[in-house]
């Protein structure tokens, strides 16, 4: 199993889907998979979830700041993201595998990924151990792929988007 230290996403409109690349120049293995439309919408529905559940600041908010909180920490994250927009290489050697599930869990303030390829779905082929920011930055960068490729997927903690009025 790979553990990954870094994530890069490509954004691939022949495939109509989100190639992810864990490791790709942090010396560490290698490993490509291929993130469906309807993977990333899980992904991010269960990503907003999982923040609702785990983050204290959200949790102990009133029921009616619950979804203003849980934005405001998202956009907290965004605003530190460091993302680089250089291509990635052509690179055949690295075939993607189909990502076939992606479990979270949580403990000791950290956020664990695993992740199944679809030709092994019930053998984590990767993982990934990540801080509160950096999960909210693979959501995002998850759903920036979603808005490339227009796969018409709302934002996770986006309840008061385009409404900036319900905020005040």
């Amino acid at each position: 199993m790979v553990n990954i230290g870094a994530f890069t996403f490509q954004f691939d409109a022949v495939e109509d889907r989100i190639r992810l690349i864990g490791n790709l120049d942090n010396g560490q293995p290698r490993i490509d998979f291929w993130l469906t439309r309807r993977l990333a919408k899980l992904l991010l529905d269960a990503g907003n979830q999982l923040v609702q559940k785990t983050s204290r600041r959200v949790s102990e908010s009133p029921p009616e700041y619950k979804d203003a909180t849980a934005q405001f920490e998202h956009e907290q994250a965004k605003a530190v993201l460091e993302a680089s927009n250089r291509p990635v290489p052509v690179d055949t050697e690295h075939e993607p595998a189909l990502l076939h599930r992606i479990d979270f869990s949580f403990k000791d303030s950290r956020y664990r990924l695993r992740l199944f390829g679809h030709d092994a779905p019930d053998e984590a082929a990767a993982f990934s151990v990540l801080t509160y920011p950096e999960l909210h930055q693979v959501l995002h960068l998850v759903h920036t792929g979603c808005d490339i490729l227009k796969w018409d997927i709302s934002e996770p903690f986006s309840a008061f988007a385009g409404n900036p009025a319900q905020l005040q």
